[in-house]
């Protein structure tokens, strides 16, 4: 298992706490709704899943991940319209790379977290590239600045112990 941190430039206010608590509230409805859609739903996700790991140029990878989160958007409920689009972002990252988060551990403590169990290394180096990229930083970037109204910087992390421990972990299993 490894922990995702989310962490904002801004100091914590009351607006900020609830926005975020919003949000990963949203985000496990959406992890409920895509993950225990009808079996026709998640074999249509899984096909694209496995088109966007067999590309092998960028705009085709960037083409299906498109399909990918434009098929999860559908299959989210519709109450919050301006985060649909972001989270299922995150959720067809979370696909591609073959993570599953713990529903019971996507939480807002000091900062939000979302706890991921990788079931490959491919998974685990995947989720580093996200989060060493600074391409979540953005997408939370644009999440909680869209929901406060205020520009705030995001601050995606994992552990490196974490990240460390989960890689021998996988190594130990493969081998």
């Amino acid at each position: 298992m490894v922990d995702v941190h989310v962490e904002f430039s801004r100091p914590k206010d009351k607006r900020l706490r609830d926005e975020e608590e919003k949000f990963v509230t949203h985000l496990r409805e959406g992890i409920t709704q895509v993950m225990g859609d009808d079996q026709k739903s998640k074999e249509s996700i899984e096909q694209v899943v496995h088109k966007c790991r067999q590309a092998t140029g960028k705009f085709d990878k960037d083409c299906y991940r498109y399909k990918l989160v434009t098929i999860i958007k559908d299959r989210l409920p519709k109450d919050r319209e301006q985060l649909e689009h972001y989270i299922a972002i995150i959720l067809a990252d979370f696909k591609i790379n073959d993570i599953e988060v713990d529903i019971d551990e996507v939480r807002v403590d000091d900062s939000i977290m979302i706890r991921c169990r990788c079931k490959t290394t491919d998974g685990l180096l995947g989720l580093e590239k996200l989060v060493a990229s600074g391409e979540w930083d953005e997408l939370f970037n644009l999440v909680m600045s869209c929901l406060i109204n205020h520009t705030v910087t995001a601050s995606v992390s994992i552990s490196e112990e974490e990240f460390k421990r989960c890689l021998k972990s996988l190594n130990a299993d493969a081998g």
